[in-house]
């Protein structure tokens, strides 16, 4: 194609530049960037920053303010309870005669103690405590808390306050050592699991094994 149309002798005009709608002048560039994306991106990157490292880290050091008080008793799905030790914080879990909204209470609570963490769950489960206790053993899920754990000695029988029957075992980790225990009340499992660092300075064991001691089923069947 020449300046000028074979066919008409009419003078052809140049192809002018399109750069688009994405195209950004110059004078409103800083280092190739479009200067008015930089204030957002640094909103989205600061409240990043706030989500993922600064609320956790507050979250960790504010202490728990719902602690445990003399007559508090937990309460988790399926009627299960315990007496948690006064003085520990309670992390997770509800206080029994105060159902949520929903009616239905949780399938945990764990109260803390410093480092020291106990932690009762349920779930339907077809079996007697030894199965319950083999399943806890292996799966590392529930020793959340001490990683590169095994188990101490062999497994012992242990009877609550109410009379309830269940297993035992101890466990050590390379951060923690502490214990599990299973129980079943008709098609209800319920796992234990109590674990703090191996050189805590306060032995935690009577108080671990009150609040063991402690749990029991509203309706009054000990399995």
């Amino acid at each position: 194609m020449t300046d000028t149309d074979l066919r008409n002798g009419a003078p052809v005009p140049p192809e002018q530049f399109d750069p688009g709608d994405r195209w950004v002048p110059v004078d409103r560039r800083w280092l190739g960037l479009d200067r008015r994306t930089i204030a957002p991106a640094l909103v989205v990157l600061a409240l990043a920053l706030i989500m993922g490292s600064v609320l956790p880290w507050i979250n960790e050091s504010v202490p728990y303010d719902d602690k445990v008080v003399a007559g508090d008793v937990m309460e988790v799905r399926g009627g299960v309870t315990f007496v948690p030790a006064a003085g520990w914080g309670i992390t997770d879990g509800i206080r029994a005669g105060r159902p949520p909204v929903s009616g239905s209470y949780p399938d945990s609570t764990t109260v803390v103690d410093g480092d020291i963490s106990f932690t009762i769950r349920t779930a339907p489960f077809e079996g007697d405590a030894n199965a319950l206790l083999e399943q806890i053993r292996t799966t590392t899920g529930a020793l959340k808390g001490s990683a590169g754990y095994h188990f101490t000695g062999e497994p012992i029988d242990i009877t609550t306050a109410s009379g309830a029957r269940g297993v035992a075992s101890r466990f050590q980790g390379n951060r923690s050592d502490g214990m599990i225990a299973a129980f079943v009340f008709g098609d209800l499992g319920v796992e234990v699991v109590a674990y703090g660092p191996p050189d805590v300075t306060d032995n935690p064991a009577a108080e671990v094994a009150a609040m063991v001691s402690s749990i029991g089923h509203t309706d009054g069947k000990n399995n």
